[in-house]
């Protein structure tokens, strides 16, 4: 208790000697304002000290044990605190510490005992709150700064699962696409597949396009291993849709179609390049008209009605490259001869 009031004493006598000598040396006479500054300082640095009295206890400055360049200031940071609270709360709260019924009856012209009772509880109050708030303040900002990092690091654990799941899905279709590797569990590879980044299911795709587009004249059997990876290209997690997705899966399919299984196969590849063309055409994108082009053959093979692959063929007529495809073809020169249709009317 006599520590408390040795602080007080000291404060009050720095403040008001201060702010005393500031006024003489200056020529100034005293006024009410001048009274009011002293009043709110006072308070606020009283409330400073209330609240670390409450708190932590009271510390005289001192230099901090075991490091020379740190210096506590102690109660001094506590009035400090206080004061500069005290003087904001004036600035946050719309008053003027009316004491009458009228506006000019404020404390700066009447001086009265109720106007210097309210300023001094708003001034204690801030003096009490100012610390607080800076306490809590920091509080607050230690809390948001232990967020952050805790985001970071999930992102960052995020970002290096995303890797290792990008990188089994990649391996294991490298190991599928080698002739002289073991086929893979189907099973295990579209998960992963279907699991991987969309910058790593790009890469599997164009990988899996190279091995269609190669092999699928000279090495049939390799060229099935793609067929599981565009299916799960296709089934990915973020359920996103791509044409060309569906129209290398149809590829894949028609070139595969032999045997028992054929016409299931050609079914399908029928299917998946008519989803191809309707994803093309809904977002606007021009070319890829081998889509018709190897559907007519499928249309072909299947029986469709002349007229469904009449628009195929007329779809796909206007590109040269696939217009040379018509004329090689021994499928189409066949069907168009007994459907009494003629080819070259296309070309016009």
């Amino acid at each position: 208790m006599r520590t408390l009031t040795m602080i007080l004493f000291i404060v009050l006598a720095l403040v008001v000697g201060i702010y005393v000598g500031t006024f003489v040396k200056a020529g100034v006479s005293w006024s009410s304002n001048a009274t009011m500054f002293v009043l709110i300082t006072l308070a606020g640095a009283f409330g400073g000290l209330l609240y670390t009295a409450r708190d932590n206890g009271l510390e005289f400055p001192h230099i901090k044990p075991g490091n020379s360049h740190v210096l506590n200031l102690g109660w001094v940071a506590d009035c400090a605190y206080g004061i500069a609270g005290a003087f904001v709360v004036f600035l946050v709260l719309p008053t003027e510490l009316k004491t009458g019924a009228s506006d000019a009856e404020s404390l700066q012209i009447t001086g009265s005992l109720l106007g210097s009772i309210k300023l001094l509880a708003l001034a204690l109050v801030g003096g009490y709150g100012g610390r607080s708030l800076v306490d809590r303040a920091l509080a607050n900002i230690a809390k948001e700064a232990e967020e952050a990092k805790k985001s970071a690091e999930e992102a960052k654990e995020k970002v290096k699962q995303i890797q290792e799941l990008d990188t089994k899905a990649l391996e294991l279709v490298h190991r599928q696409l080698d002739k002289g590797e073991a086929l893979q569990d189907i099973q295990s590879l579209k998960e992963a597949i279907a699991g991987a980044s969309k910058s790593a299911r790009f890469e599997i795709f164009k990988e899996a396009r190279t091995a269609r587009s190669t092999n699928w004249k000279e090495n049939v059997p390799l060229m099935e291993r793609t067929i599981p990876i565009f299916e799960a290209l296709i089934d990915n997690e973020a359920g996103e849709e791509y044409h060309r997705n569906h129209g290398q899966l149809g590829y894949a399919l028609k070139d595969r179609a032999a045997g028992e299984e054929a016409k299931e196969d050609l079914n399908r590849a029928y299917e998946e390049l008519s989803k191809a063309i309707e994803l093309r055409d809904q977002k606007g994108v021009q070319g890829f008209l081998m889509y018709e082009f190897n559907r007519a053959l499928c249309g072909i093979a299947l029986g469709k009605a002349p007229e469904v692959i009449q628009r195929d063929l007329q779809a796909a007529a206007g590109v040269q490259s696939i217009w040379e495809k018509f004329e090689e073809s021994e499928i189409i020169a066949a069907w168009a001869k007994q459907n009494q249709y003629d080819l070259e009317a296309l070309k016009k």
